[in-house]
This record gives C-alpha cells, structure tokens and sequence, in this order.
C-alpha cells in the first residue's frame, strides 16, 4: 500500500522559500523554513524549522535590483535594494539562526527521514523546488535530491482547481468593489495566490502575508489542513505526484470546479 492511501496518518512537509529577485543572482534561497506534520489531524502540533541562509545574505549584491541586461544602453543599471534584505539581516542578528546551506538542507533530510515525511509540497512547489536547486548549484554544486521515497503536491494546484469554484465567483460577484480589491490581481484577474486563498477561507479580508518563510509555512499548514478535511480522497487520487498549472484564464473564465478538474486531468494526461 502507498503511503498516501492511509486513511489515518499522512504526514506532509509544507515548505516556504523567500529567495532573491529582480536580478543576475535571482532565486537563490535566503530565508527556509519547513512545517511537518499529520495532516489528516487537525489537532496536530507539526514540527516547525526555520533557517537564515549565510552564503546568500553575506553577499549584498544579491539583493541589489537591476534592470534588465541591454537597458539601457546594453548594461545593468542598479535601481533598489530589495526592502527584506536589512530587516532579514536584522533578524538573523537577533534570532541567530543564520546556518550554511549545507547545514539546513541536512536538517531537512533528517527531520524528512526521522518523521516518516510522506509528501513534500509548497504552495507553488516547482518554484520551490526549483530554487531549493539552484541555490544547490550556486553555493556548492553538489547534486540536489528531493529525500528518498517523496511524493511531490502542490497547493496552488488544489487551490485553483478547487477553492476557486462556483461559490467563491457567486460570493465575490455579491462583494462591493473595496472587498473584491481584495481578491484581484492589479489587472483585476482573480488571484489564487496563498494570501487570498486564505483570506477567502478563512473570513480575514485584509489578511497580508508576513512574506518570512516560517509565518508562510505556517499559513500554507492551514490551507493544507482545511483542503485534506474536504477533499481528502480527492487529493490522494488526483494531486498527489500529479502537479499541473490550469493558469490564471482557466481560474477566471471556468468557475465549476467540475469543469477544471475534467480539464486538468486532460492536460495532467498530456504531461504523463
């Protein structure tokens, strides 16, 4: 029997990364944290890891903005400092939880064998595990590996295919323009990011995610459990080692959650 199939105990490993943007050095990971536990139990106190990551935060360029190469005038024109950098450093001060990256990836992979971790997921998990690689391959070029046996789910894939259905349009349509602001993106598309997801789930409108990656693991725990109360045998069948991204034009044009899981397992059908 897999792992997944237990109908008493799945435990799952809810990963956030906040990462360098916005120039040559992007994507690396500055700021990991994980959150582990029985997802099938809501009264569950997971275990909680946080890391501050010292090869990339050494390094201030890495949090110099620039733009693009070729503007203007075919070179790179600094522009910011990206506003986490002071307050993460603030922090690593403060809480001394600044570690090699070598280090805390050990801690993952031990944490990962020693609590029987049977899913690994993110609320954008090929981001995550993307620039969990990269800064791999950056810092020390040792080959990264997800931990032996994973099975891999995305959150914002749930997400999109499920939270946003036919009730949330219904209910978003009856909301004055203020509220709705809450759910939009800047070109006023619906967003299914983690923040409205939440904000939508759990009645806190004017929730703002805290963008450290302890507080956002926290958060994503929360949908994971909520999602695993409702659609628990869904998931096992369809999500789990399954990741597709319907994009936002399905999330906005198609309501029925119906109609998206059919579409979704037609594209899942083209991947495999």
């Amino acid at each position: 029997m897999t792992p997944f199939k237990r109908k008493d105990k799945l435990t799952i490993c809810v990963v956030d990364t906040e990462t360098t943007m916005m120039n040559e050095y992007s994507h690396q990971v500055f700021d990991f944290a994980y959150v582990i536990g029985n997802v099938l139990d809501s009264n569950c106190e997971p275990l909680e890891r946080s890391f501050l990551i010292d090869e990339v935060l050494d390094v201030p360029k890495n949090f110099i903005w620039t733009t693009p190469k070729g503007m203007p005038e075919g070179e790179r024109k600094n522009f910011a400092t990206d506003s986490r950098y002071e307050r993460t450093l603030k922090r690593r001060t403060k809480t001394k939880k600044g570690v090699s990256w070598e280090f805390a990836l050990d801690y993952f992979y031990k944490d990962c064998s020693r609590m029987g971790v049977d899913v690994f997921t993110a609320y954008n998990v090929m981001f995550d595990i993307n620039c969990m690689r990269r800064t791999q391959d950056q810092i020390n070029d040792k080959r990264f590996r997800m931990p032996n046996g994973m099975n891999i789910m995305c959150l914002m894939d749930i997400a999109q295919t499920k939270v946003i259905n036919n009730d949330f349009h219904n209910w978003f349509k009856k909301q004055d323009k203020y509220l709705q602001n809450q759910f939009t993106t800047d070109k006023e598309n619906i967003s299914y990011s983690a923040e409205c997801v939440f904000r939508y789930w759990f009645d806190n409108y004017y929730y703002k995610e805290q963008h450290t990656a302890l507080r956002d693991a926290r958060m994503e725990w929360k949908l994971a459990v909520k999602m695993f109360e409702r659609w628990e045998k869904e998931i096992k069948k369809d999500f789990i080692n399954f990741v597709v991204n319907l994009g936002w034009k399905a999330v906005n044009q198609i309501p029925s959650s119906t109609k998206k899981s059919k579409l979704r397992k037609e594209k899942r059908n083209l991947i495999a």
